[in-house]
C-alpha cells in the first residue's frame, strides 16, 4: 500500500491538514519555507498538489517556473488543484462600481482581490488570470488534460468561503499529470 503524498504550496496561516506544507514565509506549521519554484521534492513523488489563492501572488514567470516544477514532482496521473480571480470579472465590479451601478460586494472587497489584501510580505498580487491565459500556462508546463471547476476541490474538502459565493468569481482549475 503506497502513502498518499500531496503538497500544499502558498499554504500562509492556514495550512490544510493532511498535506506537507509550503509558503515563503515561516509562519507556524510550514514545512519548506521557499518559493514554490524551488521546492526540490522527488520527481514524480507526490500525488496531489493544492494552491489555494497563491498564484496570483506570483509574477508570470515565477508562475511557469512554479507549474512546470509542479509537473515534475507530481507522479503520472498525479493532480494539481489551483485558483485563481477571473481577473474580467473583477474588473468589471470595479468599472460598474465606478458607473454607479450596484455590484455584489463591497468596492474595498474587489479592489483587494485585485491588488492583494496585502497583510504580510507576499500578501500583493503580481499576476492576472482569464481563462485563455491559464490554459496556455498549464499546457506550456507539459499538463495534457485540465478542467475548471470548484466541483473537484470540494470534494476534496478543500473549501473557502469564496467558492460557496456565486458572485466570488475564480477560476477553480484541476491539472492532471
Amino acid at each position: 500500500m503506497t502513502t498518499l503524498t500531496k503538497l500544499e504550496i502558498g499554504c500562509g496561516q492556514r495550512p490544510t491538514p493532511g498535506y506537507i506544507h509550503n509558503d515563503i514565509n515561516a509562519f507556524e506549521g510550514v514545512d519548506i519555507v521557499g518559493n514554490p519554484w524551488e521546492i526540490s521534492l522527488p520527481d514524480a513523488s507526490l500525488d496531489e498538489i493544492i494552491a489555494l489563492a497563491i498564484i496570483e501572488h506570483l509574477t508570470f514567470e515565477q508562475v511557469h517556473k512554479t507549474f512546470a516544477n509542479c509537473k515534475r514532482m507530481l507522479r503520472p496521473g498525479g493532480v494539481f488543484l489551483f485558483d485563481v480571480p477571473d481577473i474580467p470579472v473583477w474588473c468589471g465590479y470595479v468599472t460598474d462600481h465606478f458607473k454607479g451601478k450596484q455590484i455584489p460586494c463591497t468596492i474595498e472587497h474587489a479592489m483587494s482581490t485585485l491588488y492583494g489584501w496585502q497583510r504580510w510580505p507576499g500578501d500583493e498580487h503580481k499576476s492576472g488570470w482569464y481563462r485563455e491565459t491559464l490554459d496556455a500556462a498549464v499546457e506550456k508546463a507539459g499538463f495534457k488534460n485540465h478542467s475548471y471547476g470548484v466541483e473537484a476541490f470540494l470534494s476534496r474538502g478543500l473549501q473557502r468561503n469564496r467558492m460557496t459565493r456565486d458572485w466570488d468569481a475564480h477560476l477553480y482549475c484541476e491539472a492532471k499529470a
